[in-house]
């Protein structure tokens, strides 16, 4: 019986068998569906890979061997001027490189350099892991190859994704199969950037520590290498500390690879970086400005590529003539009698001919010879035309229209005046012309009396009263002094700053004459106002725009517009001040003696104290041209030297070689200027009766001549006196309408205007009526400036001189004297 019952219970386990994991449908519908979507996913990478492998396969392997292309400059009519290497690259063969360097290079950035195919699979790992456990990005995996393949073709991995990784690894790839390691090398350093301006090992060697790559030892080394990763932050001339923990770090990571030993380690870790002196290299003063502008403009690191077209403003012929003109009339004030300095010459001599009986080399001293620089400037858009900062860039790099700040003297005058004529002041108020004491300004000492160096010349005189326009005209500094300080100093000093000039001004009153130092770059832009009609334009450069190797434009100046800083007609009574001062003023030798062809030019010498600092700013309706010269360590040029003799001839020249390019017109008096006539004895405004009688040119005549002159003013302006002078004599003439300084209560005549009042009936009867009251003639009545005024006609026929109203007077008959014998 147990045994029947121990039978049936096998046949009951036989009957309930389990069904197998791989024969259930559930399973098999979900394997189906993995090795499909593996499948599609496989054929989708691979597609994926290929079209990338193919894309790697496109790229130039020549590119890898091209290093950089010198950029060309070119003038503003497509003349090249000029190349210029934006990068500071010297190649260098692998041999040449030491053993110690290539051991820091892979062991900081590829320490399986010499055995992956170009891409780093275990470093790619590695990285994971690290990155993983740090929660954060903190090492790459990207092989020396990967970033050769990088610095070829910056333009086409500028966008960091995957698709472009993926297309890095299979280019470095290619480029191991088609160079060989040391190549691979070779190119790498010779391209790569390692701060502070610096291409490639060799100049990356010389620059931080001044010797030949062949030269430098394990800790130099490993600065450099130290830098790689981040150049301009881990550069030891931007950041000494974070480079120092740079190095350090490749230290560690050549003891961990065997490269040096424990003790080398440890006393390398505590030694300071040492770098050396930086040294300039370049070859011209625009050249120089316009790489720094490129680098500005695209960055340091596309700048660096090379090959691009760089258009400039510079007019060639202009800048040409502008370099030879100043070295050569510099010479000229160099061979001076009274000049007593180093000349250019013995400067030259020195450098050329060293002494014979030095036992070692002399460091080159700096020149001490007379300096000077030059700037043109287009009033419309702001483009430097010319730019000179000094007589020798090989001598000094210094540049010294954009850098050197010296007291602009009286060049300075200008803007004094263009404030005063924005304050209800026009060029015909009155100012005294009298010695003024020099504790006003104290300027040179604070005792005496101010001297009268603007006039450019030798002998000073007083006129007792003069117009502003003859001040500014005849560059008189007490007159100036006089206006500025009714005015107020901080008036000026605003107007200045709205010009452009960024400098700092004196807080004493001694800036109405220039003792503020600026720079000729700031002085040249603030003139502009002149001849802008009150702006000057907001967008001062030189690169006009920057085509890549590609024939991309990648930079391309904008024009910002201009800024107001005074009224139109403020800026055309400036001007017409400044177009006497040439004609007739401290400038008048630029037509007659150096041969300016240009009649609508207006400008304004400018000597500073002492005769250390010579100026000369000037313009025409296109350009604006400023001219400056003096030592870089400020000192007297020689006692009586002015700047029309020195550099307006400079000017002179510039601006008629720049006729060429940018034709001068008149500057036109703008519609709320308006044209009054002043009578000459009282400084007001004529009337019918402002004539005098004086001595004719034939014998015995008399004549009578209109004692007037014609000035501008704003329309609209406060200035309604009229000339009383010649109505009944009982006024004083030219009553200064600035006087002394001591009497604060002095300030402009303001009058309104009023009527004459006419007689209506006789005052005196008589049959002769010998006082015309009767008839009375009637005498000349203000009008409004829109209204026409009627003159009196002239009744004699007989006109003497031109333009004159003369009467003629017959002269009585010979005296009959009798005979007495």
């Amino acid at each position: 019986m147990p045994q029947i019952l121990r039978m049936n219970y096998h046949k009951g386990n036989t009957l309930k068998k389990r069904t197998k994991l791989y024969q259930k449908r559930w399973f098999q519908i979900s394997l189906l569906v993995i090795l499909i979507g593996t499948a599609i996913g496989l054929t989708y990478g691979i597609s994926f890979l290929n079209v990338r492998q193919a894309q790697a396969q496109l790229f130039d392997l020549n590119a890898i061997s091209k290093l950089e292309v010198p950029s060309r400059i070119y003038d503003r009519d497509g003349i090249e001027i000029g190349q210029i290497k934006i990068e500071d690259r010297r190649p260098v063969r692998l041999e040449a490189v030491p053993y110690h360097l290539i051991q820091a290079l892979t062991a900081v950035e590829d320490s399986r350099f010499f055995e992956h195919n170009g891409v780093d699979f275990i470093g790619i790992a590695r990285a994971v892991i690290l990155n993983l456990k740090a929660k954060r990005i903190t090492q790459g995996a990207s092989t020396i190859t990967q970033q050769l393949a990088k610095q070829c073709y910056p333009v086409e991995f500028r966008t960091r994704d995957i698709n472009n990784k993926i297309i890095e690894a299979f280019l470095a790839n290619r480029i191991e199969n088609s160079f060989t390691k040391p190549e691979i090398l070779e190119h790498y350093l010779n391209r790569i950037y390692f701060g502070s301006g610096y291409f490639g090992i060799e100049s990356a060697a010389r620059g931080y520590f001044g010797k030949s790559v062949a030269d430098i030892n394990v800790l130099e080394a490993a600065t450099i290498c130290g830098l790689i990763k981040n150049p301009s932050r881990l550069s030891p001339r931007n950041n000494r500390e974070l480079s120092l923990k740079a190095r350090n770090h490749v230290l560690n990571r050549m003891y961990k690879e065997k490269m040096i030993t424990e003790s080398e380690l440890s006393t390398f870790i505590n030694l300071p970086i040492q770098l050396a002196q930086i040294k300039g290299e370049q070859n011209s003063y625009v050249q120089e400005m316009v790489r720094l502008q490129v680098i500005e403009q695209i960055g340091i690191e596309n700048a660096g590529k090379g090959g691009l077209k760089i258009n400039t403003t510079i007019d060639n012929e202009t800048q040409r003539v502008a370099i030879q003109s100043l070295y050569r009339n510099l010479a000229k004030t160099e061979n001076h009698p009274e000049f007593k300095h180093q000349t250019y010459a013995d400067y030259q001599e020195k450098e050329i001919s060293p002494d014979p009986l030095a036992l070692t080399k002399k460091k080159i001293q700096t020149p001490d010879y007379l300096q000077g620089a030059v700037i043109m400037i287009e009033n419309a858009t702001g483009g430097i035309v010319a730019l000179v900062g000094g007589r020798n860039f090989k001598h000094s790099q210094f540049n010294r229209a954009l850098q050197s700040k010296r007291p602009t003297g009286t060049a300075f005058k200008p803007f004094v005046y263009a404030a005063a004529f924005s304050e209800n002041y026009f060029p015909g108020s009155i100012i005294k012309d009298s010695p003024i004491d020099n504790r006003s300004v104290a300027i040179g000492g604070s005792t005496g009396i101010l001297g009268e160096w603007g006039s450019e010349s030798d002998t000073v005189t007083y006129k007792g009263t003069i117009t502003a326009r003859e001040a500014l005209v005849e560059s008189k500094n007490s007159a100036t002094v006089r206006i500025g300080k009714k005015i107020g100093r901080t008036k000026v000093v605003d107007l200045v700053q709205k010009a452009g000039i960024r400098s700092p001004m004196d807080e004493y009153d001694k800036t109405l004459l220039g003792s503020s130092s600026t720079n000729l770059y700031e002085v040249c832009r603030a003139f502009t106002i002149f001849p802008n009609g009150g702006q000057t334009a907001n967008n001062m450069h030189i690169i006009s725009s920057i085509i890549s190797p590609k024939g991309e434009t990648i930079f391309k100046s904008k024009n910002d517009g201009q800024n107001r800083v005074i009224n139109r007609a403020t800026a055309y009574q400036v001007h017409s001040c400044l177009k006497d001062s040439l004609s007739k003023g401290t400038g008048r030798e630029a037509f007659g003696k150096h041969g300016l062809r240009d009649e609508h030019a207006a400008g304004k010498t400018g000597t500073a104290y002492n005769f250390t600092d010579h100026w000369f700013i000037g313009y025409n309706s296109a350009v604006t041209c400023g001219v400056w010269a003096g030592f870089d360590k400020p000192k007297t040029i020689y006692r009586g030297a002015f700047s029309k003799d020195t550099i307006m001839p400079v000017w002179v020249d510039t601006m008629n070689t720049s006729l060429k390019s940018f034709p001068s017109k008149p500057i036109k008096q703008p519609s709320d200027v308006l044209t009054i006539e002043i009578c000459k004895k009282s400084g007001l405004r004529a009337t019918d009766t402002c004539y005098e009688e004086m001595v004719g040119e034939a014998e015995g005549t008399r004549k009578i001549i209109r004692t007037t002159y014609k000035e501008i003013i704003h329309k609209g302006s406060d200035f309604h006196s009229y000339c009383q002078y010649h109505a009944n004599g009982n006024e004083q003439i030219r009553k200064p309408i600035i006087n002394d300084l001591t009497n604060s209560t002095n300030r402009p005549q303001i009058v309104s205007s009023i009527d004459a009042v006419f007689l209506s009936s006789p005052t005196v009867i008589g049959k002769t009526d010998p006082y015309s009251s009767l008839e009375p003639v009637l005498k000349a009545r203000p009008v409004d400036e829109k209204e026409t005024p009627l003159k009196a006609t002239p009744v004699t026929p007989n006109i003497l001189g031109s333009g004159e109203q003369p009467i003629q007077i017959t002269p009585p008959e010979p005296l009959k004297i009798p005979d007495i014998d």
